[in-house]
């Protein structure tokens, strides 16, 4: 693949993940359908696959950024761990609650801490994405900039109040997460495109 056509699929994938996400929140967690769960866990899980191999490419063809590329890889990574054992263990510990009560619990809060992770990571790509752009940058972009480097932030902080605080801040630093992801996304588009241009 073409370096320009990965940045676009993460970008894709990124923005495909917000849209589960936000389906997610609306349609399954109040639905009785019960394979609309399965099924948008396993569309995030793909589309963290590609943001996740595709980025990690990126880290090596782009040296000079390899550090963002890694993080948005690792990031990826985190997202597939957490929506794995959601696949494979939710189910199982639901199971065997009544003799382990705990059981379910340690997984949920183990998938939660490793989402408020990948959100955090994601956030300080966000962030430093933004912030150069919004320097570098002119209209639309430098503002798509600024909006990303402030999403980012509130997702560092928010997430990493959620790493120690989960029942208080889980909705804040989720809804953070997400809002710097779609940013990220719209930027890192926004960005090759200007550089495809130029």
């Amino acid at each position: 693949m073409k370096t320009q056509s990965l940045v676009s699929a993460v970008g894709a994938a990124h923005l495909l993940t917000v849209a589960s996400q936000i389906f997610y929140i609306t349609v399954v967690s109040g639905s009785e359908n019960e394979m609309l769960r399965p099924l948008t866990w396993f569309t995030e899980l793909f589309a963290f696959s590609a943001v996740s191999i595709f980025a990690l490419s990126l880290a090596v063809r782009r040296p000079e950024q390899s550090v963002l590329w890694a993080a948005i890889g690792v990031s990826g990574i985190l997202n597939l761990l957490q929506v794995g054992m959601g696949l494979s263990m939710f189910a199982p510990a639901m199971e065997a609650s009544e003799s382990e009560p705990q059981l379910f619990a340690a997984i949920l809060a183990g998938a939660f801490f490793l989402y408020f992770l990948a959100k955090l990571i994601i956030g300080a790509a966000a962030l430093g994405v933004g912030a150069s752009v919004a320097r570098s940058g002119s209209g639309w972009g430098k503002g798509l900039g600024v909006l990303a480097a402030i999403a980012g932030f509130g997702a560092i902080g928010l997430n990493l109040l959620a790493m120690m605080d989960a029942k208080a801040w889980t909705f804040p630093a989720g809804g953070a997460g997400t809002a710097a992801t779609a940013l990220l996304a719209l930027t890192l588009l926004w960005t090759e495109r200007s550089r495809s241009e130029a």
